[in-house]
Protein backbone atom coordinates (compact mmCIF):
# COMPACT_ATOMS: atom_id res chain seq x y z
CA UNK A 1 0.00 0.00 0.00
CA UNK A 2 2.66 2.22 0.71
CA UNK A 3 4.29 1.89 -2.29
CA UNK A 4 1.26 1.82 -4.21
CA UNK A 5 0.63 5.79 -2.76
CA UNK A 6 4.29 6.75 -3.96
CA UNK A 7 3.74 5.71 -6.96
CA UNK A 8 0.41 7.75 -7.38
CA UNK A 9 2.28 11.00 -5.80
CA UNK A 10 5.14 10.43 -8.60
CA UNK A 11 2.89 10.59 -11.09
CA UNK A 12 0.66 12.85 -10.18
CA UNK A 13 4.48 14.85 -10.20
CA UNK A 14 5.02 14.17 -13.60
CA UNK A 15 1.68 14.88 -14.62
CA UNK A 16 2.58 18.46 -13.66
CA UNK A 17 5.48 18.78 -15.18
CA UNK A 18 4.17 17.43 -18.50
CA UNK A 19 1.38 19.90 -18.22
CA UNK A 20 4.03 23.16 -17.77
CA UNK A 21 6.01 21.69 -20.30
CA UNK A 22 3.38 22.00 -22.75
CA UNK A 23 3.50 25.38 -23.99
CA UNK A 24 6.60 27.15 -22.98
CA UNK A 25 4.72 30.52 -22.09
CA UNK A 26 2.54 29.01 -19.67
CA UNK A 27 2.43 31.01 -16.53
CA UNK A 28 4.64 33.83 -18.82
CA UNK A 29 1.95 35.18 -21.35
CA UNK A 30 -0.86 38.03 -20.41
CA UNK A 31 -2.89 37.39 -23.64
CA UNK A 32 -6.21 36.95 -22.54
CA UNK A 33 -8.28 34.76 -24.64
CA UNK A 34 -11.11 37.35 -24.96
CA UNK A 35 -13.34 34.08 -26.14
CA UNK A 36 -13.86 33.13 -22.56
CA UNK A 37 -15.39 36.13 -20.99
CA UNK A 38 -18.83 38.01 -22.09
CA UNK A 39 -19.39 41.48 -20.88
CA UNK A 40 -22.70 42.28 -19.21
CA UNK A 41 -23.08 46.30 -19.08
CA UNK A 42 -19.63 46.86 -17.14
CA UNK A 43 -19.67 43.17 -15.29
CA UNK A 44 -17.46 40.31 -17.42
CA UNK A 45 -19.27 36.76 -17.10
CA UNK A 46 -16.10 33.72 -17.63
CA UNK A 47 -17.75 31.58 -20.10
CA UNK A 48 -14.76 28.53 -20.43
CA UNK A 49 -12.33 27.15 -18.59
CA UNK A 50 -9.44 29.36 -18.47
CA UNK A 51 -5.72 30.06 -16.78
CA UNK A 52 -4.35 33.48 -16.96
CA UNK A 53 -1.34 35.12 -15.89
CA UNK A 54 -1.81 38.71 -14.74
CA UNK A 55 1.53 40.73 -13.19
CA UNK A 56 2.68 36.81 -12.49
CA UNK A 57 -0.22 35.41 -10.65
CA UNK A 58 -2.01 32.72 -11.97
CA UNK A 59 -6.04 32.76 -11.78
CA UNK A 60 -8.17 29.98 -13.25
CA UNK A 61 -11.97 31.56 -12.14
CA UNK A 62 -14.76 28.64 -12.84
CA UNK A 63 -17.39 29.05 -15.62
CA UNK A 64 -20.04 31.31 -14.34
CA UNK A 65 -17.76 33.49 -12.20
CA UNK A 66 -18.62 37.47 -12.89
CA UNK A 67 -16.13 39.87 -12.17
CA UNK A 68 -18.21 43.26 -10.95
CA UNK A 69 -16.61 46.38 -12.15
CA UNK A 70 -14.41 48.06 -9.41
CA UNK A 71 -14.03 45.23 -7.50
CA UNK A 72 -10.31 42.93 -7.07
CA UNK A 73 -9.64 39.35 -7.07
CA UNK A 74 -6.14 38.91 -5.49
CA UNK A 75 -5.52 42.15 -6.26
CA UNK A 76 -6.36 42.33 -9.74
CA UNK A 77 -9.25 44.25 -10.96
CA UNK A 78 -10.38 41.73 -13.72
CA UNK A 79 -12.89 44.12 -15.01
CA UNK A 80 -10.22 46.92 -15.96
CA UNK A 81 -7.97 43.94 -17.05
CA UNK A 82 -10.70 42.63 -19.84
CA UNK A 83 -11.73 46.11 -20.68
CA UNK A 84 -8.55 46.86 -21.66
CA UNK A 85 -7.65 43.54 -23.36
CA UNK A 86 -11.00 42.66 -24.81
CA UNK A 87 -12.16 46.14 -25.75
CA UNK A 88 -15.02 48.27 -23.64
Amino acid sequence: MRRRHHVCRLGCAVAIMALFSLNSSFGQDMSIPCSAFARHYSDWEVLAPVILNIGGKLLAPTVGTTFVAGSTTNGISMSNVLDHACGR
